[in-house]
């Protein structure tokens, strides 16, 4: 019995060292994106497009370890939780991937007007979509269901990112003294919308860690969640999903997972949603 809770729990930690290696790809294609567009500078972006392979190949990986360990130990609980929130995780990572290959393919298209210096608000929505993610992908190695929660209010104020933008743009174009062109005008509503998928998707990320830690899913559930987060409530100790008899291992996992990062960094020194 403890030699198979011993294999579960290096399948699990297994699982989230490659879903952190995973994290740290995007992360790299996302702010690599974001130079590129700032500098006009089109190796950057090329080189983030050919690197998106390596994040597909991951995506691939994940998939199958997960399926592999559902067959295998038949997880329970907080485990299976994590299992299957992992195959949920990996999709909104692979997209957002796919998000700064489409911003680094503006950038190359915008190279001699580079996005940032048209309109401020692109730059700023960079930034917030940009420290969305790194606070989601935080939020899961630390299992912090208390920040998770809050940042789910954050869905609101990227589409109000959004349209702030083409606001400015739709009264840009009608300015005859206004040097911003039609065309500039719709790579730069391409790039805001990408950027609204990469904010909106970390939240989805944020969702996952929720229902790992907590058992609760708030998918869908954009009031409650939004007033659970203004109030600062408590977060819940898990339902009844972990009153079975035994010691989840996902509690142990984050703990023996420490030094992930440190490893996952190192996996991304090699080259890396197509949907």
């Amino acid at each position: 019995m403890q030699q198979q809770a011993n294999y579960l729990q290096q399948l699990l930690v297994s699982l989230r060292t490659r879903l952190l290696v995973m994290c740290a790809s995007v992360g790299i294609a996302l702010e690599d994106a974001g130079k590129a567009m700032a500098a006009g500078d089109p190796g950057r972006a090329a080189s983030v497009i050919e690197n998106d392979a390596a994040i597909d190949a991951l995506e691939n990986e994940i998939d199958e370890m997960a399926l592999q360990l559902l067959a295998r130990t038949q997880p329970v609980a907080g485990d299976l939780r994590f299992v299957v929130s992992a195959l949920r995780m990996v999709v909104d990572l692979e997209r957002i991937g796919d998000e700064a290959v489409s911003m680094a393919e503006q950038a190359i298209l915008m190279q001699d007007k580079p996005g940032f210096g048209v309109i401020p608000h692109v730059r700023e929505m960079y930034y917030k979509a940009s420290e969305a993610f790194d606070r989601a992908v935080r939020v899961f190695r630390e299992n912090n269901a208390q920040d998770a929660l809050h940042m789910l209010r954050g869905d609101e104020e990227a589409v109000q990112s959004e349209v702030r933008i083409i606001q400015q743009i739709m009264e840009s174009l009608s300015d005859p003294d206004s040097s911003l062109d039609p065309y500039q005008a719709m790579h730069i509503i391409l790039v805001t919308r990408s950027l609204t998928r990469v904010w909106r998707r970390s939240i989805n990320i944020a969702e996952q860690v929720y229902f790992i830690s907590q058992g609760e899913s708030v998918k869908h559930k954009s009031e409650e969640r939004g007033e659970g987060a203004r109030t600062g409530g408590a977060v819940q100790p898990a339902g009844m999903a972990d009153s079975v008899p035994g010691v989840s291992s996902v509690s142990a996992m984050h703990a023996d997972a420490s030094e992930v990062p440190d490893d996952a960094a190192d996996d991304t020194a090699d080259p890396e949603d197509r949907a």
